[in-house]
């Protein structure tokens, strides 16, 4: 069973859907794959830089991810969503939000600004944070002001979600079944910023990867096999 963990920060880190020089559109959002928040030495430089790329307009999805092609666009891997108890602690899908000229205090105190996490699982829709929180549209709990180098000021912040592997289990066996059984499954989150009414979304895509049939794990191993055993002997030789 899948346990899922959702943590709002002070960034947002998923690509929005607009393009161009931070300032020029109302709202930006990104997406990467970031270091556990919980316990990883590696967040605070990762949120840093996020937070300058993000309020500049450098901002590049999924720079952090897995997959090597999957820099530049808004797919991800599972591995890039999940979260254990040992290790480097895994990683953490995190979307990341830049609202230009805007202030934490003008958002909040009139209700202008809220966001929406949708799960799609195999087909099957799930209003995330209905299901964990109650309602569909919640205002960030920790986000803030910044200013960016070119002196513009604005409004930032990360929403960020992972599952867990191996949970109440912590071994390297336990991580690793849940991922090749998690792998298999087709999956997108939606992100969706509302502002001012107008609603801004963002959806990272991940394609499932079918487990091998038994006769084609078995050319894969003889293959192996005889691919050592040349190895082996050119070592020999």
């Amino acid at each position: 069973m899948k346990k899922l963990l959702w943590s709002c920060v002070a960034v947002c880190a998923m690509a929005l859907t607009f393009g161009g020089v931070a300032g020029a559109d109302p709202i930006y959002l990104y997406v990467d794959a970031a270091p556990n928040v919980y316990g990883s030495a590696d967040y605070p430089a990762w949120l840093a830089a996020a937070y300058a790329a993000a309020a500049n307009g450098t901002f590049v999805n999924m720079a952090n991810g897995i997959n090597p092609a999957n820099v530049g666009t808004t797919d991800f891997e599972i591995q890039d969503e999940v979260v254990y108890s040992f290790g480097d602690l895994g990683n953490r899908l995190t979307f990341i939000y830049w609202i230009p000229d805007e202030t934490v205090a003008n958002l909040g105190n009139n209700d202008l600004f809220q966001i929406n996490l949708t799960n799609v699982w195999d087909g099957d829709v799930d209003d995330f944070y209905l299901s964990y929180y109650g309602q569909s549209w919640l205002e960030p709990t920790k986000w803030e002001n910044y200013t960016n180098a070119a002196g513009q000021s604005g409004v930032i912040g990360t929403a960020g979600m992972a599952w867990w592997g191996a949970y109440g289990v912590n071994t390297q066996a336990a991580l690793d079944a849940d991922i090749a059984s998690w792998i298999q499954a087709t999956e997108s989150w939606i992100f969706t910023a509302r502002l001012n009414g107008t609603d801004y979304s963002l959806t990272a895509n991940r394609d499932g990867q079918p487990v091998p049939e038994p006769a084609t794990m078995t050319l894969l191993g003889i293959g192996l096999a005889g691919m050592a055993a040349a190895q082996w002997r050119r070592t020999k030789s």
